[in-house]
């Protein structure tokens, strides 16, 4: 009776052993990498448009990770929303930067990236298309870098 008792405590000693060494192995590494939605660095940068239907200046401004717009909520890449995606989603439509609200089709915009030639000056600037259903012609909005009318 010695014996087998002390071969049921080897037996559990070396089962926990090999319990501890599994859970070891498996457990996540700690480098994980999390990935963060980047706005493209053409885009980058504050933008101004003014609507002469309403006399008011709208801006827009995207940073590495953030895009807002107007009095709108800012869009975060690093922001998770419910522990699933991004805030915000930036993808590519033909030549466009489609920027939108978590891989819906919220606060969605069609941006790219262009030069202008604005009383003598070349400037960056930011080409909008503007498209909804019920609009019959899409058309162009252009974001300057500063109040330009």
């Amino acid at each position: 009776m010695h014996r087998s008792y002390y071969y049921g405590l080897l037996f559990l000693a070396t089962l926990s052993f090999g319990l501890f060494l599994l859970n070891i192995t498996n457990t996540p590494s700690a480098s994980a990498h999390v990935k963060y939605t980047v706005v493209p660095k053409n885009l980058r940068g504050t933008y101004h448009h003014y609507f002469k239907k309403s006399h008011k200046w709208s801006r827009v401004k995207f940073t590495k990770y953030t895009y807002k717009i107007g009095n709108s909520h800012k869009l975060s890449g690093k922001k998770i929303l419910n522990g699933s995606y991004p805030q915000l989603s930036i993808s590519k439509f033909n030549s466009y930067y489609v920027t939108e609200l978590g891989e819906s089709d919220a606060y969605q915009a069609f941006y790219k990236g262009i030069t202008v030639t604005k009383k003598g000056k070349k400037m960056h600037a930011l080409k909008e298309l503007v498209s909804y259903p019920g609009l019959k012609h899409d058309y162009t909005r252009i974001w300057y870098p500063s109040k330009i009318k």
